[in-house]
């Protein structure tokens, strides 16, 4: 049994330690002691001198390479989409400041910028998927071409929005059928009207989400990860069902994450061989993709352009296109003239690239 001797020699001992400590603390050990806390305070004050230093340089650099690349732009892309017409269809989400650059470099391109749709929440919430595909059989009556049979109703709305915008009479203006269309989808709050067209587009730019208003799979609770991959899943659906309409389409998001749409669609088997998508939405090189991705498509091609996951080359290559086709009457069953109905491939020759013109000359 400890007796009270035994705590008593270990209170003496504690005791000891502390004096001992504190003599040499205060003696010989407090010099080196504390020059060597001041050095490392100091070198770690350099080291974080060195990385601000570092940082203010980087963003700088940053900010002259972006201004050297816009000042260029309007010189890189030419007239690669004159005379074509283009509407875009922004995503929840999206960054207005992408929204604003895409239209402008399209405009740099030579396009016209006829009508914006924003697309609204309801389009990918789980819980109206059994309207939704209500809806999807009830429009079909209005759409020409019609989606293969099977056609998930996803894809059939997304083509539904692509006739919409795309769809032309003969004088180049909506026609009655697609302002039907545009009409159905808003009043079923799908989607809302930014801009209307006043003009049918001859193609269509799809803008998504950046990286950080999609978050990390790792971050996510559960059954936000499972909602926000069935609202991923409608998307696929949607740009699947645009890229069949008009000349063609281009989806311009982010591929950092799993989460992305782009990334997405590049890891559907079905949709990566039909849509062209670019990453890199904040950077303005990834906009600056967005013109020369959609000629590429335009031009009967699908690529995955940027420098995210599986894309398949970081510059789209130089395409030629000739000018589109203006709208013809078509012959009604009588043989009499009509306006056109449908002209959701608007024409317009297939484009050469620029090797081709070079083998060509």
């Amino acid at each position: 049994m400890i007796d009270f001797r035994y705590h008593l020699v270990s209170l003496i001992a504690v005791f000891l330690a502390l004096a001992l400590g504190i003599v040499l603390g205060a003696g010989p050990l407090n010099e080196p002691l504390g020059d060597q806390l001041t050095g490392q305070v100091e070198e770690l004050r350099e080291d974080r001198d060195r990385l601000r230093t570092e940082l203010e340089v980087s963003e700088a650099e940053v900010e002259q390479r972006d201004q050297f690349i816009d000042e260029l732009a309007a010189a890189t892309l030419g007239s690669r989409l004159e005379g074509r017409a283009v509407a875009t269809v922004v995503l929840p989400s999206a960054n207005s400041d992408d929204v604003a650059d895409v239209r402008l470099r399209l405009e740099q391109a030579g396009a016209t910028v006829t009508g914006q749709v924003q697309v609204t929440e309801e389009w990918t919430n789980p819980d109206s998927a059994a309207f939704r595909s209500s809806l999807a059989g009830q429009i079909l009556g209005y759409l020409d071409p019609v989606p293969a049979d099977g056609a998930e109703p996803g894809v059939i709305l997304g083509t539904a929005l692509g006739q919409a915008l795309t769809r032309s009479d003969a004088e180049g203006a909506p026609t009655a059928d697609a302002r039907t269309l545009l009409e159905l989808l808003a009043d079923a709050g799908l989607v809302e009207v930014v801009d209307d067209p006043t003009q049918a587009a001859n193609a269509t730019v799809v803008i998504a989400p950046r990286s950080e208003e999609t978050g990390p799979e790792e971050s996510m609770e559960p059954a936000d990860l499972e909602t926000r991959e069935q609202r991923l899943a409608e998307e696929v659906e949607l740009v699947r069902g645009l890229a069949e309409t008009g000349e063609g389409s281009v989806v311009a998001g982010s591929a950092a994450t799993a989460l992305d749409l782009v990334s997405a669609i590049r890891a559907d088997s079905t949709a990566v061989e039909t849509v062209t998508t670019t990453d890199s939405v904040s950077e303005i090189t990834g906009r600056l993709n967005v013109p020369m991705a959609l000629a590429v498509a335009i031009s009967g091609e699908v690529g995955q352009f940027g420098v995210g996951a599986d894309a398949t080359a970081a510059v789209p290559p130089a395409v030629y296109l000739s000018p589109p086709a203006s709208p013809q009457p078509e012959e009604t069953a009588d043989g009499a003239e009509g306006s056109t109905e449908d002209t959701g491939d608007t024409g317009g020759d297939a484009g050469t690239t620029e090797d081709e013109t070079a083998d060509a000359a």
